[in-house]
């Protein structure tokens, strides 16, 4: 199965599943980290991304403040609600910030150029995320991971432990969980 067909399955799914159970709240995966998360939960914070606007190379295991994952696509109003709500929260508080293309067909350049469009490139990393972490994410947090009408943010903390905040939230409800969850 290609790249394009797999990520339009997990939309369709993860839409789905969101339509069906309303919102879903915070799932914690703090247990997932104390008994040792599997290989795929973990191997999406390990794995090498090159953020498209600057061409730097990093793993979100090796940040040292807490990150903000925001799995989005360009096509998408609502992640760019989200973006923007992030952006404004970055601009308050230190976290590193990644921006995960997840969108279908959408490539690097399509990606470098949203980002500067829309002023995002001087505080977000943004990538295009392989199949390897799309597949983590999954793994983790289910099909909603990389839905990009669902607009997740994951906070993943100095520790190495993830947690999936609300979707579509305020500022302030980002970081109070950011707070919360990785203090």
């Amino acid at each position: 199965m290609n790249r394009q067909t797999r990520r339009k399955i997990l939309a369709v799914v993860g839409s789905s599943i969101g339509g069906l159970a309303g919102c879903l709240g915070s799932r914690d995966t703090t247990e997932n980290a104390e008994s040792g998360a599997s290989d795929a939960e973990s191997g999406w914070r390990s794995t090498t991304l090159t953020d498209v606007t600057t061409d730097t190379q990093f793993s979100i295991s090796e940040l040292e403040r807490p990150a903000l994952v925001h799995p989005f696509a360009i096509w998408c109003s609502i992640c760019k609600n989200q973006n923007e709500r992030i952006d404004a929260l970055q601009q308050q508080a230190d976290y590193h910030v990644i921006q995960m293309n997840v969108g279908e067909s959408e490539n690097r350049e399509a990606v470098a150029q949203y980002a500067s469009e829309n002023g995002y490139a001087s505080h977000s990393r943004f990538v295009v995320v392989p199949n390897s972490v799309a597949d983590g994410l999954v793994d983790e947090f289910g099909p909603t991971a990389v839905s990009p009408p669902q607009s997740p943010v994951i906070a993943v903390c100095p520790d190495g432990s993830a947690h999936e905040i609300n979707k579509i939230a305020a500022p302030e409800t980002i970081k109070s969980a950011v707070k919360t969850n990785c203090e």
